[in-house]
């Protein structure tokens, strides 16, 4: 990273007579601590790293509001087969994912390994679009669908590693803007995925899927690879800080984050069926529902971005759960599309805290492991997802779909309840040192 940008960035980013730059986990920061968007697209290779992620996201959107429709109406997968196919994928994503991460922070360029992930979630995408048979969706998930899923950690990996010149907070924010991409290409995807599957072309949905992961790859070649350094700057991990307290910190806050994605995996794997089974909806009102979630998503990204006074992420979240639970409680209530659009602007709060400020809040408690914390982030869903295939697809055969909504707000409850004791000892410990 050239020298002059940095140079320029810090300028435009800090007051002169302000150079110490206050960390995300604050719950202020000064005036000049509030960057602004032009200052985060003028960051080095940010167009190529922006394209990237957006393909990425664009990909993914096509295929994974779908992927459970798929299973169910050409696969022909009872609702406990599609758990098994949803935990197999989910198992072996977390072990994929977790051995990539311990290579990847050691290699001096971990571009190999991200070009690798995007190849194998196109040939994932590909072989699915022409396998409509539960035992062979079950090998190409274990062996190629869990290894495409590792892009998304990857990815961001290497893009937090590539910013690592620049001051914490404003890296950070950086971050925020590239999931915000992220979540802007979730906008178009579902959408036009609705539009293809129409006409019953499940394996056009797929081939495009593929076809977006192979794209994605391009941006990346012209974007140097970085060994990872220590991150600046104050962060929850402390060196007068016990490691068992750091640990079990990590470990609570994973626990949180693990029930929180099982209840949201559970949630997102059931709700098309919910809609087209249960409520007798189309494709088209998924399409339209899960579109609507993620452009809400955005501005309420951009203002985490932007805002001058930033409560705690460890509030934030805490938070974000407890408005989880209000989510799930109103799709278990809806018999009509009005309390499932207030549904989707809840959850659009809550995924634009949890995803834009999750992965930072990792990437904290693991200072200069950016892809042990990404992927640790990004495993506590794949996690989620494990023990959320077989559960939703046994209370949904037992129960119906609408009950496994109410599970999921029981399991956000959970979450709320151990985000919010973990934040309580964590300040019990700074106010007693």
């Amino acid at each position: 990273m050239p020298n002059a940008n940095i140079s320029r960035l810090h300028q435009d980013y800090s007051d002169p007579d302000e150079r110490t730059v206050q960390p995300m986990t604050t719950t202020t920061s000064p005036a000049s601590a509030r960057p602004s968007l032009r200052v985060m697209l003028r960051l080095p290779h940010a167009a190529g790293l922006a394209l990237c992620v957006f393909l990425l996201g664009f990909g993914l959107s096509l295929a994974m509001p779908y992927m459970a429709l798929y299973a169910v109406n050409r696969a022909g997968m009872s609702p406990l087969q599609l758990g098994v196919f949803l935990s197999t994928n989910a198992i072996s994503a977390v072990i994929v994912a977790t051995l990539l991460a311990r290579w990847s922070d050691r290699l001096p360029n971990r571009k190999p390994i991200v070009l690798v992930t995007m190849t194998a979630g196109a040939a994932a995408y590909t072989l699915i679009s022409v396998t409509p048979h539960f035992p062979g969706l079950l090998v190409i998930g274990a062996l190629l669908l869990s290894l495409g899923s590792a892009a998304f950690p990857q990815v961001f990996s290497f893009a937090r590693a590539s910013l690592q010149d620049l001051p914490s907070d404003l890296a950070d924010r950086a971050m925020t803007v590239l999931r915000a991409v992220f979540s802007l290409s979730w906008v178009v995807g579902p959408g036009l995925g609705a539009v293809i599957l129409g006409g019953g072309h499940y394996h056009a949905v797929f081939l495009s899927a593929a076809a977006c992961f192979v794209l994605a790859a391009v941006p990346l070649l012209r974007v140097p690879g970085r060994r990872p350094q220590a991150t600046r700057g104050v962060t929850p991990d402390l060196p007068d800080t016990p490691r068992r307290t750091a640990r079990r910190a990590i470990a609570l806050a994973a626990l949180a984050f693990v029930l929180y994605g099982m209840s949201l995996q559970m949630g997102m794997s059931m709700f098309p069926l919910f809609i087209t089974e249960t409520l007798r909806g189309t494709s088209g009102e998924v399409g339209f529902l899960v579109g609507l979630c993620a452009l809400l998503e955005i501005p309420v990204m951009l203002i985490l971005v932007t805002w001058r006074r930033l409560p705690g992420v460890p509030v934030l979240m805490a938070a974000a759960m407890g408005l989880f639970v209000a989510h799930f409680v109103l799709i278990a209530l809806a018999h009509t599309l009005p309390l499932l659009i207030a549904a989707q602007v809840i959850r659009a709060v809550v995924l634009a805290i949890s995803a834009g400020l999750g992965m930072t809040y990792f990437q904290t408690l693991m200072p200069g492991r950016f892809s042990a914390a990404t992927t640790l982030f990004a495993n506590t869903s794949s996690l989620g997802g494990m023990l959320s295939g077989v559960t939703s697809g046994a209370v949904a055969q037992a129960l119906g779909y609408r009950s496994v909504f109410l599970v999921c707000a029981a399991l956000t409850f959970t979450a709320f309840v151990v985000m919010t004791l973990n934040n309580r000892a964590a300040d019990a410990e700074d106010q007693g040192s």
